[in-house]
């Protein structure tokens, strides 16, 4: 007889929002984009930066500039063209250059909107037809022991895919002058270059933003938590992605 009071209740099947991993990237990678920067740096202050040789002497005697160059990744999050990704990554750039999946040509971005004690910004370029858009994900949605995938160019390799789990939650980090109270930590692995690319969970939203490697460790890395982003949105007046 149906509807008894002793039947069995069938555990819900997981709903269609639900991935595997490679459905993830196949879906959500076209949204990652590797970004450079170019910044013009005085000759006469070369010998002051940390692992740079000692400029040759000037014939001329101009204090020519070079170009120092820094790598990144970051991911659409708007549909006007928006894209996160972390300020040191484009912090004292004098040109941003964005690289987009299956494209030769790079594109030139702007800044719209920076937050240095919350390691976040956001650059704006004419966003081509047809790429997906990453969603942000609410603080409720980030779970210990998830499944999450992080997307980004470490070492300048396009389009690099990590697996591995939220470790933790709320991990205090300081990196030089900076402090990151909220951080996630994940054993997905993040090398340079993968700083402002989004760590996805397995609905295709982003919980955090990859920011920092440990450097005296292996397998432990760390994300700047999904409401962080938010609250930096907020403050710089962008709004949130629809």
């Amino acid at each position: 007889m149906r509807g008894g009071t002793g039947m069995k209740t069938r555990p819900k099947a997981p709903g269609r929002s639900v991935y595997r991993i490679a459905d993830v990237v196949e879906r959500y990678k076209g949204a990652v984009v590797n970004i450079e920067v170019v910044q013009d740096i005085p000759r006469s202050a070369v010998s002051r930066i940390p692992g740079w040789p000692l400029p040759p002497p000037d014939e001329g005697g101009e204090d020519r500039e070079l170009h120092q160059l820094n790598i990144g990744s970051g991911f659409f999050f708007d549909r006007r063209g928006l894209i996160l990704t972390n300020e040191h990554v484009i912090h004292g750039a004098s040109r941003i250059l964005v690289r987009l999946l299956g494209r030769t040509r790079v594109v030139e971005a702007k800044v719209v909107g920076a937050h240095y004690e919350l390691d976040l910004a956001v650059l704006r370029v004419p966003k081509p037809p047809g790429l997906p858009i990453l969603q942000l994900a609410k603080k409720r949605d980030l779970r210990v022991g998830e499944w999450v995938v992080a997307i980004g160019n470490p070492l300048g390799l396009d389009h690099t895919v990590t697996v591995g789990v939220i470790s933790a939650k709320e991990r205090p980090m300081a990196i030089g002058d900076r402090k990151y109270p909220h951080l996630i930590q994940t054993d997905a692995a993040i090398n340079r270059g993968n700083s402002g690319g989004p760590l996805i969970n397995l609905r295709g939203k982003v919980v955090g933003i990859n920011t920092a490697v440990s450097q005296s460790s292996q397998g432990i890395g760390f994300a700047i938590a999904v409401d962080v982003v938010r609250k930096a949105l907020r403050e710089m007046r962008l709004g949130l992605p629809e």
